[in-house]
């Protein structure tokens, strides 16, 4: 990289840049808008779904409720657990109470109930018309071997639980008759079953109930769909056979539902996945019927659903194409413009040659370049100016370090407090002097705190008052000091002696003229557990760069003891800090936890 030139690293770093920026924008645009595509369309999806779900199982329940009329009527269930003694017997009940049973089917207008069957479990009540059936003939019905097999064993709890019951499967079995003895054409017709046991007071099952009803009835409405698509309806049951599809001619052809598909509702009512088949992605929605056991599917390809998608990824892309050529070619032109000028400015430089420092940029502009034009024809100058001053300079360095040797060694406060009174009493300021005095009497009392460590803030604040009346008469009322100390915290312990450094810091530093008068604002206030004592002066400030090493000389071993002390003691989440602008003063906060006892040994 050192080898480029400025003008093409400013076109390849903004290139990048741009480009960057340009496809993280249409990544993070198409994203989302694919994200909210496929969730409204998964919302609507399954809307559709759970719409197709309860209409079925309305018409289910429609039926059930028909079931339920005969399986608890009371009359057909003492019927059925009769002990007949003579054929008449028989002949009477079956006729005025059985026979309720099929009245059912004769007055459906819709011919939808296709046929009505009763299995008894009552040797002393002979068969009849084909309706009313011995249970052996249902014996090798899976659902007799799932549900009925072993109903012997039942509790009054688990009769009460089996009433419930309801078994709703397709066949294609013959119904011409079903299960006749007779020999007759066999007449093939896929239709919907429901099973329902007929049971007496909780005790014992007298019999079970079948009824068919047209295939049509429910699924007919759902036959038409368009295969084309990939987007079908299909319904599974209980036994995980698939007893409709919307794709097939053949109605209820039950077959297995696909192992993949159980995996991904396993223990889930409903919700979405996909499935891959032959190397396409469907995305399927599924629910579980509340009333039938059954499970209703929506498939659809992924890519149908997301067609709308493609449309604004073909867009996106097209966007950020011309995004990206647009923005090189505005990136070239605005790389040639910069670097042009600093290619003035860096041949100029290297026509300096021998210490000559007669060259001058002309660079116009109020931008960086121009003030760097304008900083280095400053800078040539000033260095040609030094070189010229620099025999006399000498001199005056070695007088200024010695100065600033001096400076460092200040007298002690006592030593010019005891001065400033002694001059006062030349003067005969008999007032001020009495002031200082009890001032100095204050301060040092305070200061020695009888050999402890720790005062109260409320003590630490009468210190540094006592502190800056006697510098206010020092110095000839220049420096003005606000309190702002909330009333809470004057009870809290501190380490003595943490205010007057950063006082004298600003008292001795802080003056941006001689004759200026210095405004110190002295603040205390709580936060949470933590106290927080601010020291600020509208002085000169420190510029930011140097505020490290300031921090640790200026003002001298006190400020930087203050600091250690507090960390040392509290850790090392207390302490000071210092912020400074220049020309407009500087800020100290010295950060303490809320102690309402002093320190152990202090």
């Amino acid at each position: 990289m050192n080898n480029i030139s400025l003008k093409n690293k400013m076109i390849l770093s903004y290139g990048a840049l741009i480009i960057f920026a340009v496809l993280s924008a249409g990544i993070f645009s198409y994203t989302n808008v694919e994200k909210y595509i496929y969730n409204q369309a998964t919302v609507s999806y399954g809307q559709t779904l759970d719409q197709v779900e309860m209409n079925i199982e309305d018409k289910l329940s429609t039926y059930y409720e028909l079931m339920n009329q005969i399986a608890n009527n009371k009359e057909i269930v003492l019927a059925l657990s009769h002990d007949y003694k003579s054929p008449a017997d028989f002949s009477y009940e079956f006729l005025n109470t059985i026979s309720q049973a099929y009245e059912i089917k004769e007055i459906d207008t819709t011919n939808n109930i296709l046929d009505i069957f009763i299995f008894k479990n009552n040797d002393s009540l002979p068969e009849a018309g084909g309706k009313l059936l011995n249970v052996q003939h249902a014996v090798d019905t899976w659902w007799y071997k799932q549900y009925f097999a072993k109903t012997d064993q039942f509790s009054v709890n688990d009769y009460i639980q089996f009433s419930k019951l309801k078994i709703w499967f397709v066949t294609n079995e013959d119904i011409k008759p079903k299960y006749s003895a007779v020999n007759e054409d066999s007449v093939l017709e896929t239709r919907i079953a429901i099973v329902k046991p007929m049971i007496l007071n909780f005790e014992k099952i007298v019999g079970i109930l079948e009824m068919y009803i047209r295939y049509e009835t429910v699924f007919g409405e759902y036959m038409s769909n368009d295969p084309n698509n990939g987007d079908h309806f299909f319904v599974a049951d209980e036994r995980d056979e698939v007893i409709f599809n919307s794709f097939e001619s053949s109605p209820g052809t039950n077959r297995k539902l696909d192992q993949a598909y159980l995996d991904k509702m396993e223990g889930k009512e409903s919700g979405n996945f996909v499935v891959t088949k032959n190397d396409t992605k469907n995305l399927v929605f599924f629910k579980k019927g509340k009333s039938s056991n059954w499970i209703y599917f929506r498939e659809m390809p992924l890519e149908n659903l997301l067609s709308s998608a493609n449309t604004v990824k073909r867009f996106t892309i097209f966007i950020v194409i011309i995004s990206i050529v647009i923005s090189i070619l505005i990136a070239i032109s605005i790389g040639s413009r910069l670097s042009r000028r600093i290619s003035i400015l860096s041949s100029n430089m290297e026509q300096v040659d021998d210490l000559s420092l007669d060259m001058h940029v002309a660079i116009d502009g109020r931008d960086e370049i121009g003030k760097l034009a304008k900083n280095y024809n400053r800078m040539i100058r000033k260095i040609r100016e030094l070189i010229e001053q620099l025999t006399a300079s000498q001199i005056i360095q070695k007088e200024a370090e010695m100065k600033a040797l001096q400076a460092q060694i200040n007298p002690h406060f006592l030593y010019n407090t005891l001065a400033t009174i002694n001059w006062m009493v030349l003067e005969d300021e008999k007032e001020k002097i009495i002031s200082m005095v009890d001032n100095l009497s204050i301060f040092y009392r305070l200061s020695l705190n009888k050999g402890r460590e720790y005062l109260t803030i409320g003590e630490e604040v009468q210190q540094i008052q006592a502190y800056m009346n006697i510098q206010k008469i020092r110095l000839e009322e220049k420096i003005e000091v606000i309190y702002d100390i909330e009333h809470d915290i004057l009870d809290a312990y501190t380490p003595k002696l943490i205010l007057q450094p950063f006082v004298e810091n600003s008292i001795l530093h802080g003056p941006k003229t001689k004759k200026s008068t210095t405004t110190i604002t002295i603040r205390g206030y709580r936060e949470q557990n933590r106290i927080i004592l601010e020291v600020q002066d509208d002085g000169i400030g420190m510029k930011e760069v140097l505020l490290p090493g300031q921090y640790m000389t200026r003002g001298g071993y006190g400020i930087r003891n203050v600091h250690e002390k507090i960390q040392l003691r509290y850790g090392n989440d207390f302490g000071v800090e210092m912020t400074s602008v220049p020309d407009q003063g500087t800020l100290v906060r010295i950060v303490i936890p809320a102690e309402v006892m002093p320190p152990p040994n202090a």
